[in-house]
């Protein structure tokens, strides 16, 4: 199958003043292919949120490299980097990073807005339609529930047709029911498109859904 992302012996080490410096990440070798979703877990602290804003170009590791879509993302300029995150690259985070002055609608829209696109917003209402939420395409994020800011998120993820899909624990900050039900929208967008799904998680119930389970202990991929 074809990778959609490369990473070579990936080391992260923070620098501290007064302390010893902590490796994050200890040579991390991963693949992904294409339409795949991979789930990455381990206790915290491991590093499996350092991997994946690393992998998303988020942070620089301190060496290797990472390829995305057939581009070094260590060798790209802020620019090619920022373009590179808008266009191919999506993400759901834990605690939504939703814009607080922008409704549900302008919040999906944006990132193609930024690239361009014509038909932002007739894109951006029928991901809303797909999870549910036509009806609150102009409520603010305040006036949403938890589980509604995270399907918002994900249809924002989704708008430019992302190749690869980053998610840091995307149901940690919900009850079971909505985490159950983000989850189950979130592979099946992912699936419509054919995009591949790289999805940070300590949930055993996450980690079932996936494809394939990446397992991290001190900063290394221990099992694959």
């Amino acid at each position: 199958m074809t990778s959609v992302l490369q990473a070579r012996a990936v080391w992260k080490t923070y620098q501290r003043e007064d302390a010893p410096d902590v490796e994050a990440l200890r040579g991390v070798d991963l693949e992904v292919a294409a339409g795949e979703f991979v789930a990455v877990t381990g206790p915290s602290g491991c590093g499996k949120s350092t991997l994946l804003t690393v992998l998303s170009g988020l942070d620089m590791p301190t060496s290797g490299s990472v390829v995305i879509a057939g581009r070094d993302v260590t060798s790209s300029s802020e620019q090619e980097l920022a373009e590179l995150r808008n266009k191919e690259i999506g993400f759901v985070f834990q605690s939504f990073h939703l814009v607080s002055s922008m409704t549900a609608l302008e919040n999906v829209a944006f990132p193609a807005e930024l690239a361009g696109e014509q038909e932002a917003i007739s894109r951006a209402e029928r991901l809303l339609d797909q999870v549910g939420l036509s009806d609150r395409a102009h409520s603010f994020p305040h006036q949403l529930s938890g589980g509604e800011k995270q399907r918002v998120a994900l249809c924002r993820a989704l708008i430019n047709q992302a190749k690869l899909i980053f998610a840091d624990e995307p149901t940690g900050n919900l009850d079971s029911h909505n985490g159950d039900q983000v989850l189950e929208l979130l592979i099946a967008l992912q699936k419509e498109q054919g995009s591949s799904l790289v999805l940070v998680s300590h949930s055993s119930d996450v980690v079932a859904r996936a494809d394939r389970v990446v397992r991290m202990k001190d900063g290394k991929v221990v099992a694959d």
